[in-house]
């Protein structure tokens, strides 16, 4: 191949007459020279079609560049250490499915996810499914019902399995990042949408013991030592 070749129209610009000048074979454009390519596309119909497709197709991939940067930054800004209490209080509900609540042993309208132990004073064990069990909205945001909470957790599950609970407040804090708890949240929602869509319940304490057990190892987020209390 000649490293220069004579500025004339070839393949779409065919019949267009370029400067007749040689220039760079590498640097053509159909057959033309980038002046001479340049011009051809904004006074012909053959380049007026190729400069709109082209502009048409780097837009589209602009806006979908500028659309996943846009998502990006606002994961960045996103409280996932939040988002993944949500969805993990989701995963408590589906495990006690049709349950009454546990505080107040009846059937409530909306059923919401206690903990055992407060978030507050408790927070390295606030996504342990152990800690978080059903209870009325109106006990857990209105009422100071934490000793009924556990009252109801012991009737239910013994005491051997409230001392389990109560132990896990030595857990150590939680030091992740947000990126980190990101992660955990879309192991979450996977668990969340597995339950959703197998329509279970579990209507043995030991049901929903191992599934607190399966689950909080598959999240990840605690040694295993802090996950799984042991069914005899």
């Amino acid at each position: 191949m000649k490293e220069f070749k004579i500025c004339r129209g070839q393949n779409k610009a065919f019949g267009f007459v370029g400067c007749g000048n040689e220039v760079k074979s590498i640097t053509r454009k159909y057959g033309l020279c980038r002046s001479c390519f340049a011009q051809w596309s904004i006074s012909t119909p053959e380049g007026e079609k190729r400069l709109d497709s082209f502009l048409k197709s780097h837009k589209k991939s602009y806006e979908r560049k500028a659309k996943q940067q846009d998502k990006k930054d606002k994961d960045k800004l996103t409280d996932w250490k939040f988002k993944l209490q949500e969805k993990v209080n989701l995963i408590v509900r589906l495990i006690d499915i049709g349950l009454p609540c546990l505080a107040r042993n009846y059937h409530p309208n909306q059923i919401h996810a206690g903990h055992i132990f407060s978030r507050g004073s408790n927070s390295s064990i606030k996504f342990n499914l152990h800690n978080i069990h059903r209870q009325s909205a109106q006990s857990n945001h209105y009422q100071n019902d934490d000793g009924l909470l556990r009252e109801g957790l012991m009737k239910e599950y013994g005491n051997v399995y409230f001392e389990f609970i109560s132990s896990l407040r030595g857990t150590p804090d939680l030091k992740y990042s947000n990126e980190e708890y990101h992660e955990f949240y879309r192991h979450a929602s996977k668990i969340a949408n597995e339950l959703k869509k197998q329509g279970r319940i579990f209507p043995t304490t030991d049901e929903r013991i191992f599934m607190r057990n399966e689950i909080n190892n598959q999240l990840g987020i605690y040694n295993q030592k802090y996950c799984q209390f042991n069914l005899k």
